[in-house]
């Protein structure tokens, strides 16, 4: 049930930003910076940026479609999805090159399917 509210995170701000944008960026401006750069475009920019809605799409996917993992397993995938992004924002304060929003969307969606794997292993 969870999985399934953070999954309509994204999913009502793709259709937002096609039908009522303005109407999305007032409703997600409460979970999100919404810095405009740093958003997905696909008609208009998302009323999310990249990362947060990667981190939305990944609990809400990893809670829907993945087998149960062990508790250890969880907190391993969490601990490397956060350790990655963040020396990958480091390493993008140096290299801007490597800052982009398909890489924020990318981790993102790691850290969300970590997150949402340790808490569904610590509740079952």
């Amino acid at each position: 049930l969870l999985s399934t509210a953070f999954l309509t995170i994204p999913l009502t701000a793709w259709t937002l930003s096609m039908i009522a944008p303005s109407f999305g960026y007032s409703l997600f401006s409460l979970i999100c910076h919404q810095n405009p750069g740093r958003s997905l475009h696909l008609t208009e920019a998302l009323p999310l940026c990249s990362r947060c809605f990667g981190l939305y799409l990944g609990f809400g996917l990893a809670g829907l479609f993945t087998p149960v993992f062990s508790l250890c397993f969880s907190r391993r995938f969490l601990i490397v999805g956060i350790f990655v992004s963040l020396a990958w924002v480091g390493l993008s304060w140096i290299f801007p090159l490597l800052d982009g929003n398909d890489v924020r969307l990318a981790l993102g969606l790691a850290v969300g399917a970590g997150l949402a794997l340790l808490i569904k292993s610590i509740l079952k």
